[in-house]
Protein backbone atom coordinates (compact mmCIF):
# COMPACT_ATOMS: atom_id res chain seq x y z
CA UNK A 1 0.00 0.00 0.00
CA UNK A 2 1.14 3.71 -1.14
CA UNK A 3 1.98 6.14 1.55
CA UNK A 4 -1.16 8.80 2.04
CA UNK A 5 -0.20 12.53 1.52
CA UNK A 6 -1.60 16.14 1.53
CA UNK A 7 -0.60 18.17 -1.74
CA UNK A 8 -0.90 21.43 -3.13
CA UNK A 9 -1.81 22.65 -6.36
CA UNK A 10 -0.76 26.69 -7.79
CA UNK A 11 -2.87 28.18 -10.89
CA UNK A 12 -0.83 31.16 -11.78
CA UNK A 13 -3.58 32.66 -13.90
CA UNK A 14 -5.43 33.06 -10.69
CA UNK A 15 -2.94 33.47 -8.29
CA UNK A 16 -4.82 30.62 -6.19
CA UNK A 17 -4.35 27.43 -4.46
CA UNK A 18 -5.87 24.13 -3.79
CA UNK A 19 -4.78 21.95 -0.71
CA UNK A 20 -6.25 18.56 -0.85
CA UNK A 21 -5.12 14.83 0.31
CA UNK A 22 -4.61 11.67 -0.78
CA UNK A 23 -4.22 7.89 -0.10
CA UNK A 24 -1.89 7.14 -2.70
CA UNK A 25 -3.04 4.43 -4.84
CA UNK A 26 -4.02 5.80 -8.15
CA UNK A 27 -0.77 6.85 -9.83
CA UNK A 28 -2.87 9.40 -12.17
CA UNK A 29 -4.77 11.48 -9.33
CA UNK A 30 -5.48 14.59 -9.66
CA UNK A 31 -7.67 16.51 -7.37
CA UNK A 32 -11.33 15.64 -5.50
CA UNK A 33 -12.84 19.07 -5.10
CA UNK A 34 -16.78 18.96 -5.94
CA UNK A 35 -17.79 22.43 -5.02
CA UNK A 36 -15.30 24.73 -7.67
CA UNK A 37 -15.69 24.65 -10.98
CA UNK A 38 -13.53 26.98 -12.12
CA UNK A 39 -10.45 24.79 -10.27
CA UNK A 40 -12.30 21.70 -12.26
CA UNK A 41 -12.41 23.21 -15.33
CA UNK A 42 -8.57 23.87 -15.20
CA UNK A 43 -7.41 20.47 -13.86
CA UNK A 44 -9.36 17.46 -14.65
CA UNK A 45 -11.50 16.08 -11.34
CA UNK A 46 -10.42 12.20 -10.45
CA UNK A 47 -13.15 11.19 -11.70
CA UNK A 48 -12.64 12.16 -14.91
CA UNK A 49 -11.94 9.25 -17.62
CA UNK A 50 -8.31 7.97 -16.89
CA UNK A 51 -6.91 8.62 -19.87
CA UNK A 52 -8.07 12.56 -19.84
CA UNK A 53 -5.86 12.27 -16.59
CA UNK A 54 -2.92 10.17 -18.13
CA UNK A 55 -3.00 13.20 -21.08
CA UNK A 56 -3.17 15.87 -18.35
CA UNK A 57 -0.09 14.48 -16.32
CA UNK A 58 1.74 14.24 -19.49
CA UNK A 59 1.92 17.24 -21.06
CA UNK A 60 2.54 18.73 -16.70
CA UNK A 61 5.80 16.44 -16.96
CA UNK A 62 6.55 17.64 -20.05
CA UNK A 63 6.23 21.40 -19.61
CA UNK A 64 3.59 21.63 -22.01
CA UNK A 65 1.01 23.06 -19.21
CA UNK A 66 2.65 25.97 -18.17
CA UNK A 67 1.56 28.04 -15.17
CA UNK A 68 0.15 25.25 -13.01
CA UNK A 69 2.55 23.95 -10.21
CA UNK A 70 1.76 21.09 -8.07
CA UNK A 71 3.65 19.61 -4.97
CA UNK A 72 3.74 17.40 -2.30
CA UNK A 73 3.95 18.79 0.74
CA UNK A 74 7.01 17.62 3.14
CA UNK A 75 7.02 15.59 6.39
CA UNK A 76 8.81 18.67 8.12
CA UNK A 77 5.40 20.83 7.11
CA UNK A 78 2.55 17.78 7.43
CA UNK A 79 4.04 16.79 11.16
CA UNK A 80 2.69 13.74 11.44
CA UNK A 81 4.65 10.39 12.02
CA UNK A 82 3.30 7.70 9.77
CA UNK A 83 0.90 8.22 6.49
CA UNK A 84 -1.81 6.86 7.75
CA UNK A 85 -5.20 8.66 5.49
CA UNK A 86 -7.31 9.02 8.27
CA UNK A 87 -4.72 11.32 10.29
CA UNK A 88 -3.13 12.92 6.98
CA UNK A 89 -7.64 14.16 6.59
CA UNK A 90 -7.22 15.49 10.00
CA UNK A 91 -3.80 17.55 9.18
CA UNK A 92 -5.32 19.00 5.73
CA UNK A 93 -8.00 20.50 8.10
CA UNK A 94 -5.83 21.65 10.31
CA UNK A 95 -4.05 23.41 7.63
CA UNK A 96 -6.99 24.40 5.57
CA UNK A 97 -8.61 25.94 8.98
CA UNK A 98 -5.39 27.96 8.98
CA UNK A 99 -6.00 28.79 5.40
CA UNK A 100 -9.38 30.14 6.04
CA UNK A 101 -8.41 32.45 8.75
CA UNK A 102 -5.49 34.19 6.64
CA UNK A 103 -6.21 33.88 3.00
CA UNK A 104 -9.08 31.84 2.61
CA UNK A 105 -9.87 33.83 -0.42
CA UNK A 106 -6.86 32.56 -2.51
CA UNK A 107 -8.14 28.87 -2.15
CA UNK A 108 -10.22 27.06 -4.33
CA UNK A 109 -11.33 25.00 -1.59
CA UNK A 110 -14.97 25.38 -0.17
CA UNK A 111 -15.03 23.08 2.30
CA UNK A 112 -12.40 22.50 5.22
CA UNK A 113 -11.60 18.66 5.13
CA UNK A 114 -13.46 15.22 4.17
CA UNK A 115 -16.56 14.89 6.08
CA UNK A 116 -15.92 11.49 6.97
CA UNK A 117 -13.10 12.28 9.20
CA UNK A 118 -14.04 15.63 10.49
CA UNK A 119 -16.64 16.92 12.39
CA UNK A 120 -18.43 19.57 9.59
CA UNK A 121 -20.73 21.31 12.38
CA UNK A 122 -20.24 24.67 13.35
CA UNK A 123 -17.30 26.85 11.90
CA UNK A 124 -16.25 23.44 10.02
CA UNK A 125 -19.59 23.66 8.08
CA UNK A 126 -18.69 25.61 4.67
CA UNK A 127 -22.01 27.42 5.07
CA UNK A 128 -21.52 28.50 8.18
CA UNK A 129 -21.41 32.54 8.33
CA UNK A 130 -21.08 35.88 10.39
CA UNK A 131 -20.81 33.55 13.53
CA UNK A 132 -23.90 31.13 12.53
CA UNK A 133 -24.52 27.98 10.52
CA UNK A 134 -27.05 29.04 7.47
CA UNK A 135 -30.62 27.84 8.76
CA UNK A 136 -29.72 28.05 12.70
CA UNK A 137 -31.65 31.11 14.92
CA UNK A 138 -29.77 34.50 14.70
CA UNK A 139 -28.68 36.01 17.78
CA UNK A 140 -30.16 39.48 18.61
CA UNK A 141 -26.53 41.19 19.22
CA UNK A 142 -24.80 39.83 16.52
CA UNK A 143 -27.98 41.10 14.14
CA UNK A 144 -27.47 44.29 15.70
CA UNK A 145 -23.70 44.52 15.21
CA UNK A 146 -24.67 43.28 11.42
CA UNK A 147 -27.50 46.26 10.90
CA UNK A 148 -24.58 48.44 11.82
CA UNK A 149 -22.37 47.88 9.81
CA UNK A 150 -21.71 50.63 6.87
CA UNK A 151 -22.37 48.31 4.11
CA UNK A 152 -26.11 47.57 5.64
CA UNK A 153 -26.80 51.17 6.05
CA UNK A 154 -25.92 51.66 2.32
CA UNK A 155 -28.11 48.99 1.41
CA UNK A 156 -31.19 50.27 3.72
CA UNK A 157 -30.41 54.12 2.22
CA UNK A 158 -31.14 52.26 -1.05
CA UNK A 159 -33.58 49.99 -0.65
CA UNK A 160 -35.00 49.81 2.77
CA UNK A 161 -37.09 52.36 3.02
CA UNK A 162 -37.83 53.33 0.02
CA UNK A 163 -41.80 54.01 -0.85
CA UNK A 164 -40.92 51.55 -4.53
CA UNK A 165 -39.75 48.98 -2.11
CA UNK A 166 -42.89 49.07 0.32
CA UNK A 167 -45.22 48.92 -2.31
CA UNK A 168 -43.57 46.42 -3.98
CA UNK A 169 -43.62 44.57 -0.58
CA UNK A 170 -47.96 45.60 -0.16
CA UNK A 171 -48.55 44.24 -3.81
CA UNK A 172 -46.87 40.87 -3.23
CA UNK A 173 -48.67 40.31 -0.05
CA UNK A 174 -52.20 41.44 -1.62
CA UNK A 175 -51.40 38.86 -4.33
CA UNK A 176 -50.55 36.18 -2.59
CA UNK A 177 -53.34 36.59 0.04
CA UNK A 178 -55.84 36.59 -2.96
CA UNK A 179 -54.01 33.18 -4.16
CA UNK A 180 -54.32 31.62 -1.05
CA UNK A 181 -58.05 32.78 -0.97
CA UNK A 182 -58.95 31.39 -4.32
CA UNK A 183 -56.80 28.30 -4.12
CA UNK A 184 -59.09 27.53 -0.99
CA UNK A 185 -62.34 28.50 -2.27
CA UNK A 186 -61.17 26.06 -5.32
CA UNK A 187 -61.12 28.75 -8.05
CA UNK A 188 -57.89 28.03 -10.34
CA UNK A 189 -57.46 24.35 -9.32
CA UNK A 190 -60.79 22.83 -11.39
CA UNK A 191 -60.42 25.93 -14.24
CA UNK A 192 -58.35 23.63 -16.52
CA UNK A 193 -61.26 20.64 -16.54
CA UNK A 194 -64.13 22.42 -16.45
CA UNK A 195 -63.55 25.06 -19.13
Amino acid sequence: MNEAFIYLWYVAATKMYYLGVHNGNDPYYTHSSRSSEEFRSIIPHSQRPIEERKEFWRKYLTGEIKGIRYRRLPKRIILEDGTDYEKMCKREHELLVNRKNRCWNRYYNESLGDPRYVDMSGENNPMYKHGLAVGTKHDPARQALYDKSPKRAAWKREYGLSSKRKKYKRDWARSKIARIRAEAQGVGTLEGFLG
